[in-house]
């Protein structure tokens, strides 16, 4: 039985170059070896590495000269909520200037385009398009309801009072003014009509897809980062979403509020909604995967005809709801 020798120790656990690898002294047999993975022409990946994106993508860059990574190799070094479709798709998304040879490698995508100086940023010595070029490279090839899912992600911030205070990486100015400088950019009306559709406050990517479903039902929008409070001011919930003048508010509740400590969270938000005089809708995904975001739609447009209908029924005073109603139930 033949013993393997190690790999150099700066190469173990990533991918690397064979330009890297003999640098440090590997030899050709060693990189030749089974358990050594060939993605693509003069790049190696040990069968046990689990390399972060840009630890993928470095050793390409290092052979494929003025590349820079881009479109949804970008997305994941910058941790974009790409869909599953996009997820699943592992090849590495390259740009180069126009004029220079397109690049034609397994596993490789190479495009070609103009990329100004604030195109392109160092991300711990990786040539990377920017966070707001990335999101506009991708408006050329997600859906609407992705692209603007990705936005929110980007400008999602709350204030201090909020159980999760948080800051965002932009905002919907810095956005606007970024486009605004880009011209005959493939996807640059995709990406001004999302932003048109971008809000400050959305966590997750099925709390954009539910309030866009309410748009696009001709449900009133609902607030964002609104709060609950008490006739004294003291602040008693935080729904996700919230419809300020019939008083509904509205929960997406997803995998994680499955566990005992989640669901018991759950229970005294939504007791503390309900006791202030509020309807509680929430939504689970398991409501989305049964009816669809159209279905949960209409049902939310349901409980606000009725909330609107109580209200005109008692002069604007809300009874209290008590058990705050799911589309499961």
């Amino acid at each position: 039985m033949t013993t393997r020798l190690p790999l150099p120790e700066p190469l173990r656990g990533r991918s690397f170059s064979l330009e890297e690898a003999r640098a440090l002294g590997a030899s050709g047999s060693r990189l030749r070896a089974s358990d050594l993975v060939i993605p693509t022409r003069g790049v190696r990946v040990p069968w046990d590495a689990a390399p972060s994106p840009e630890a993928t993508v470095r050793p390409l860059l290092d052979v494929i000269a003025g590349g820079v990574a881009s479109f949804t190799t970008a997305a994941r070094i910058w941790q974009f909520p790409l869909p599953l479709a996009f997820q699943d798709d592992f090849s590495v998304h390259v740009t180069r200037l126009p004029g220079r040879s397109r690049t034609e490698r397994p596993g490789v995508v190479c495009h070609r385009m103009k990329l100004g100086p604030e195109d392109v940023v160092d991300f711990h010595g990786l040539a990377v398009t920017s966070p707001l070029r990335t999101w506009l490279d991708l408006s050329g090839v997600l859906f609407r309801d992705d692209l603007v899912a990705i936005g929110d992600h980007l400008v999602c911030a709350h204030p201090p009072d909020f159980p999760r205070p948080r800051e965002p990486l932009f905002s919907i100015e810095d956005i606007t003014e970024f486009l605004d400088r880009k011209h005959r950019v493939r996807g640059l009306p995709a990406a001004r009509e999302a932003l048109a559709l971008v809000r400050v406050g959305a966590d997750s990517v099925p709390e954009t897809k539910l309030r866009l479903a309410v748009v696009d039902a001709g449900l009133p929008e609902p607030s964002l980062n609104h709060v609950i409070r008490r006739p004294d001011g003291r602040a008693v919930a935080w729904p996700d979403q919230a419809f300020v003048e019939e008083r509904v508010a509205l929960q997406y509740d997803g995998g994680h509020h499955r566990s005992a400590d989640q669901q018991a969270n759950d229970n005294w938000r939504n007791r503390a909604v309900t006791d202030e005089d509020w309807d509680n809708v929430v939504v689970s995904a398991r409501d989305v995967t049964q009816r669809g975001w159209d279905g949960v739609a209409r049902f939310i447009g349901e409980r606000l005809r009725l909330a609107s209908a109580k209200a005109r029924r008692t002069g604007a005073a809300r009874p209290r709801t008590g058990t705050a109603p799911q589309l499961s139930a």
